[in-house]
């Protein structure tokens, strides 16, 4: 078995990974926008894409840990300074 998780999950899997939420309530969170439905052409649902709305719901959208930039690269673009 494989100890890479995976990055597409089903709906019930997705509710689990979100904390064991109802159904009900992933459909009113759907409804308002708070987290994405599934993979496009598909049931299946992006977990980087569910983490990435509640970051930003969070307010953790410019971390550089999430972006993968440097402190200084975030610093920068933060700064308006030019490369």
């Amino acid at each position: 078995m494989s100890s890479i998780p995976p990055r597409l999950l089903g709906s019930e899997e997705i509710r689990q990974y979100l904390g064991g939420i109802s159904a009900a309530t992933y459909a009113a969170w759907l409804n308002k926008g708070i987290v994405p439905g599934p993979v496009p052409g598909t049931n299946r649902y992006d977990v980087k894409a569910h983490d990435g709305a509640l970051d930003r719901l969070a307010g953790l959208h410019g971390s550089s840990v999430l972006h993968g930039g440097s402190p200084l690269e975030e610093w920068e673009a933060g700064h308006g300074s030019a490369s």
